[in-house]
């Protein structure tokens, strides 16, 4: 009997459990069910607002588009020409190549031009006041760079103009220019050059496409470093050539400076180094034999350094970059002192008795210029007659196994030395002062 009891109280309890579960699950389901369907309505709504800007972007194009034709300037009545403003933002100088004279520089191109055409109310639209469309699909000036090289202008056509409800659209395309670029080397290596880009149409006179830039100069705060060059400033200026009619175009003149210190470090100073390497032969004695040798190894040099700079720079009949100049100077330098050194090695080796006029007018006024003592030599040319005698007594006052053609020969190194050291820095202070003045 209590096992029954017990049995109908567990079966009352599991029955109360099943229905809790039950009503459990019931609300589980219920609460899904909402979710879903709030999911639902969130979705519906996004859908019906994504489709209704679609919808009005799609009637916004095919309005303004509808008898649009790309292939006719847009002058509308009131308007007698276009106006196209031409500004752009130097990127990156990328490359001159100067025996070539080219230049190539990554720039970003900005256009803005009215199409009287493409005018819209934004409140007939959901309030879009500006729209995005494909190249190929408006009017586009024809924009030309007359000193490019390159076979097309790059960039141009493959991206999208931004149209505004008003008619302006504004187009801006990264590029790569490649152009002509005249280089002056005179001033090699603290030169500075100018680039011309000029821009225009080639087929619109200014009577129908009037172009002009809005700026005075061009964007170069976003420019990237160069390993030799510096691009300074970019200045815009505005020309009309008539042909006969007028046609504009904008120039950007692109001022470029390059940085010496490469040059400086790895031409200048060890030109002059080597330069002055060639003095150290007046200091050599004859008997070493290599005095004239010094200075054939030091004219060899200076002609390596030539040809280096020769390959950097581009050849011109118009002027001579002062740099070659300096190492033509330096070499015709060289040359002198290599004909000094022989005349030396002659003189020093003279065996024959040295005339009197030899003695008088070149043997003591060079000694007395240089400071060389030659003992007997004043006592002897400052008198007059009894030669024989007094040559006797400078004789005997030289010392064993010299001569006065030693003397001489001592004489001439002093004074060359001293006339190569002048020249030199002569030359020098010429020289570069052509280099870094400004003029």
């Amino acid at each position: 009997m209590f096992i029954k009891q017990n049995l109908a109280s567990i079966a009352i309890l599991a029955f109360i459990f099943l229905l809790k579960i039950g009503f459990t699950d019931l609300k589980l389901l219920n609460k899904e069910k909402n979710d879903k369907a709030s999911k639902s309505d969130y979705s519906s709504t996004n859908t019906a607002n994504i489709n209704g800007e679609a919808s009005l972007l799609a009637n916004l194009t095919a309005t303004i588009l509808t008898n649009y034709d790309q292939a006719l300037l847009p002058k509308c009545t009131g308007r007698e020409r276009v106006q196209l403003d031409i500004n752009m933002a130097v990127r990156q100088l990328i490359l001159l190549d100067e025996p070539e004279q080219i230049a190539k520089f990554n720039m970003w191109m900005r256009l803005i031009w009215t199409d009287c055409r493409l005018y819209w109310n934004p409140e007939d639209f959901g309030n879009i006041t500006e729209v995005v469309l494909p190249f190929d699909l408006l009017w586009t000036p024809d924009l030309t760079l007359y000193e490019s090289v390159a076979e097309e202008f790059y960039g141009f056509k493959d991206y999208r103009p931004r149209v505004m409800f008003d008619g302006t659209v504004y187009y801006n395309f990264p590029t790569l220019v490649e152009s002509v670029c005249q280089v002056d080397a005179l001033k090699f290596p603290y030169d500075t050059q100018i680039c011309l880009l000029t821009f225009g149409s080639w087929v619109f006179s200014g009577s129908d496409l009037d172009i002009f830039s809005s700026k005075k100069f061009a964007d170069v705060s976003s420019i990237k470093d160069h390993v030799e060059w510096v691009v300074e400033s970019v200045p815009i200026v505005r020309h009309v050539v008539f042909y006969p009619e007028p046609y504009p175009d904008v120039t950007f003149y692109v001022h470029i400076r390059r940085k010496p210190a490469s040059y400086v470090t790895n031409i200048i100073i060890p030109s002059l180094l080597i330069t002055l390497i060639s003095a150290l032969g007046f200091l050599l004695p004859v008997e070493s034999g290599e005095k004239v040798g010094l200075q054939l190894t030091v004219m060899l040099a200076i002609f390596v350094f030539q040809v280096l700079v020769a390959d950097q720079l581009p050849p011109s009949a118009d002027s001579t970059p002062w740099i070659s100049v300096f190492l033509s100077f330096t070499l015709i330098l060289c040359g002198v002192a290599s004909l000094l050194q022989v005349l030396v090695i002659s003189v020093h080796f003279q065996d024959k008795d040295m005339p009197n006029w030899t003695k008088r007018y070149i043997l003591y006024p060079l000694a007395l210029v240089s400071g060389v003592q030659t003992l007997g030599l004043q006592r002897t040319c400052s008198q007059n007659g009894q030669l024989e005698d007094e040559d006797k007594m400078v004789k005997e006052a030289l010392p064993e196994g010299l001569t006065l053609w030693m003397y001489l020969a001592t004489v001439l190194d002093r004074v060359g030395i001293f006339i190569f050291l002048m020249m030199f820095v002569i030359g020098c202070l010429v020289t570069f002062d052509g280099m870094v003045s400004r003029d």
